[in-house]
């Protein structure tokens, strides 16, 4: 299993120890941690290398909101962003799932099993994130079985 570099961004270290721990819980995926206080840290620590974001909304300096935009308007549309937030109006998810470019959305508090409901789609069974060019392969077969049945 190979590990997948997350990026876990949130004014509140113990809302970053929460994501991980329910990540870690889940055994889907060996992670390894990168965390930020606030959005404009994260953009200063994002790199090549991350695979997958988890961003609280309500943070000083920058919002996740506007640290997703920043992300996807440096041409990173196919990272998985997650956003983990308190923010539980449907305008607010509608913000995040537009204007942001998130992909996901949970709010705080949040068990294992939301975590799991957000992040499955985007790990495989052997703990990778799923690129995109899977995530088509798997869509064409399973129509194509469909059609064949």
């Amino acid at each position: 299993m190979s590990t997948i570099k997350a990026l876990v961004v949130d004014d509140s270290k113990i809302m970053r120890s929460q994501v991980k721990r329910a990540l870690d819980q889940l055994m889907i995926a060996e992670f390894e941690y990168e965390d930020a206080m606030d959005g404009q840290d994260a953009l200063e620590k994002f790199n090549d290398d991350i695979e997958i974001l988890f961003v609280d909304w309500n943070m000083p300096k920058m919002t996740g909101v506007e640290f997703a935009r920043a992300i996807r308007d440096k041409g990173y549309d196919k990272i998985p962003i997650i956003m983990v937030t308190a923010e539980k109006s449907m305008g607010k998810v509608d913000k995040a799932l537009t204007e942001g470019g998130a992909n996901e959305y949970i709010t705080k508090p949040f068990t294992a099993d939301k975590m799991l409901k957000a992040v499955s789609r985007y790990i495989d069974d052997k703990g990778q994130i799923i690129k995109e060019e899977e995530e088509q392969e798997e869509k064409k077969s399973f129509f194509s079985s469909i059609l064949k049945s």
